[in-house]
């Protein structure tokens, strides 16, 4: 649907105009109007999967990048209920402000890191963050009902830990995230309507972010690597 004004992203290398998609808000107070300039925080919040019935704490995972001051705000019941566990994040999103790569950290991957980046890839366990109570969501270009060559967006909560490769017997870990965090002018401020989250697998020896426009670029595999870089665009 389209907003009654241009819809714009932050927080990558994009900018996008039009389509918005239709908000969900995780059960608690609605959404907040942000100035120009202004941070955006970035919450992180829990691990799911349509196979095993155990979710976990984001922070549970021993192969994720922490703050040294994670800081936990008071749920209210809807999301008592949900089993949300929300927690802060140093993933730096500015409202109106475009970023092109940064790191977050270097993660060390002890051989039992592995071990349960393994598992959790395998059982196809999904991550969800939240901005502005707003989940980010996985998308999926299909064709209309009409079968017509315009491609329709269509949301799934949560973005893979990683893939999995049945055949091989392979489990690759998702190192890189680009956010697209879509937004609608109200008045002097700016009303986030959509988080879309587009993980990707970075073999990454070096100190900087990698070139994300190298299709060719090989992907983490769990199990032969000792380290992560974690980044974010």
């Amino acid at each position: 649907m389209r907003g009654p004004t241009s819809a714009k992203l932050f927080g990558l290398a994009l900018l996008l105009a039009g389509d918005i998609a239709d908000a969900f808000y995780i059960p608690s107070m609605g959404p907040q109007s942000f100035k120009p300039g202004e941070r955006v925080p970035l919450n992180v919040n829990r691990v799911f999967s349509e196979h095993v019935p155990l979710p976990f704490a984001y922070y549970d995972l021993p192969f994720v990048c922490k703050p040294q001051d994670i800081r936990r705000p008071w749920l209210n019941i809807g999301e008592v209920l949900r089993g949300d566990r929300i927690a802060s994040s140093d993933y730096e999103l500015t409202m109106g402000q475009d970023t092109e790569c940064r790191v977050l950290c270097t993660k060390t991957l002890t051989p039992a890191a592995n071990e349960e980046a393994g598992r959790f890839v395998e059982q196809d366990y999904l991550v969800e963050w939240i901005v502005d109570k707003l989940p980010g969501a996985t998308v999926f270009l299909k064709h209309g009902a009409d079968n017509s060559q315009t491609k329709q967006k269509e949301y799934e909560p949560g973005f893979k830990i990683g893939s999995y490769g049945k055949a091989s017997g392979r489990a690759y870990l998702n190192n890189h995230v680009t956010m697209h965090v879509l937004y609608e002018k109200r008045g002097e401020g700016r009303r986030i309507v959509g988080f879309e989250v587009y993980p990707r697998s970075i073999k990454n020896t070096s100190g900087n972010c990698p070139n994300l426009k190298d299709k060719s670029i090989e992907p983490l595999l769990v199990g032969e690597s000792k380290e992560a870089k974690v980044t974010y665009s």
